[in-house]
């Protein structure tokens, strides 16, 4: 069973880059972003969005109002 210890490894450091990477870009809203003026009706909810901005990246994300 020599293969059994770089499996493990290997297996740890998968599951250390998902949990890393869904925190990163799935976890809480970026805090420097700034609510715009742009408020729509989402056309497939029919939900109120509110755009918001990041003034340092320029990115972009919708919430609901």
């Amino acid at each position: 069973m020599p293969w059994l210890w770089p499996a493990l490894a290997i297996a740890i450091l998968v599951l250390l880059y998902f949990s890393f990477d869904r925190r990163r870009y799935h976890g809480r809203p970026n805090c420097r972003q700034r609510p715009t003026s742009e408020v729509f009706l989402d056309p497939t909810t029919g939900r109120r969005m509110r755009a918001y901005e990041d003034p340092v990246t320029g990115a972009r994300s919708y919430r609901e109002e």
